[in-house]
């Protein structure tokens, strides 16, 4: 689902399009008694921390149909906008099964969405 992807190298792409270049995207400072931070972001409340371990792995979660179509329904149009329908299955491509790579998780639809 992530070729060629670890946790490492989404932090050496954060870093490398966002430190600097966005005042939301911090490096963290290191803090006496808590766990190891790899960037901060900082939102309306304040300053949060984050740990990239597991991070790919933890954010494969299909994408729920029920809520995609909600969202398509959606009265506001930029969420409806971030949801397309799919496009309509080709009758010819009908039959064979589905390719294990095809199930949409919500990290895909965001990256697609953008």
């Amino acid at each position: 689902m992530f070729p060629k992807s670890s946790d490492t190298t989404f932090k050496d792409k954060l870093y490398s399009q966002h430190l600097g270049k966005t005042k939301a995207f911090e490096k963290p400072k290191p803090a006496k008694g808590k766990a190891e931070a790899h960037f901060s972001l900082v939102h309306y409340a304040g300053t949060v921390d984050y740990n990239i371990t597991g991070w790919l792995e933890k954010n494969k979660d299909p994408l729920n149909d029920s809520v995609c179509q909600l969202y398509q329904k959606s009265g506001v149009k930029i969420l409806a906008a971030l949801y397309p329908p799919p496009p309509p299955e080709d009758k010819a491509k009908k039959g064979g099964k589905k390719k294990g790579g095809s199930m949409q998780t919500v990290s895909s639809q965001f990256r697609v969405s953008f």
